[in-house]
């Protein structure tokens, strides 16, 4: 098992350095136990401490290359052994499941739940961090109507929209345009 990260009595907020390398010491013990335990090897990923929000973890798959995990590094400043034990695990179990079963497994479902009982981690598919804190991205909404409403477009739908992306209303299914 990695090292625990230690806290100096005096300063109550741990060496973001130590932080950073106890949660990549987590992930490289979890992969190792993985390789152990069904005899293949799992590709490194890259890691970034650039994750935002309220998501305390996010794993990219993609089709071509190494697999990216980003952590939000304010959440694991503030949880630190919690965030080691419960999140890195959580991350490495997706990328063990990938490699295992392909993109037919569900992301939380019955295989990843194994891999996280062998990771010795809590298989809850949400963390229940403060997030009080949390640098959340705020994005611009836009009035758009439909046949019976008007709705709040985010400026993410509002572009592909203007891409020819086309949306419906639930209630009523008419097209949505722009509000005048």
């Amino acid at each position: 098992m990695p090292a625990r990260v230690t806290r100096d009595p005096d300063n109550p907020q741990p060496d973001e350095h130590a932080l950073k390398a106890s949660a990549l010491d987590r992930l490289e013990h979890c992969l190792r136990q993985a390789r152990t335990r069904f005899g293949r090897r799992f590709p490194c990923p890259e890691v970034r401490w650039d994750l935002r929000g309220r998501a305390a973890g996010q794993v990219r798959l993609p089709l071509k290359g190494a697999p990216l995990i980003r952590f939000n590094l304010q959440l694991l400043r503030n949880n630190g052994d919690a965030f080691i034990d419960r999140t890195v695990p959580h991350e490495a179990a997706h990328l063990v499941v990938h490699r295992l079963y392909g993109r037919r497994a569900r992301p939380h479902g019955p295989e990843w739940r194994s891999v996280m009982r062998l990771f010795g981690a809590d298989a809850s598919r949400c963390h229940d961090y403060d997030v009080s804190q949390a640098t959340v991205r705020r994005l611009t909404r836009f009035p758009y109507r439909c046949d019976c409403r008007e709705h709040q477009i985010t400026s993410i739908r509002r572009n592909r929209m203007a891409a020819g992306q086309v949306y419906h209303c639930r209630v009523c299914g008419g097209r949505l345009r722009p509000a005048d």
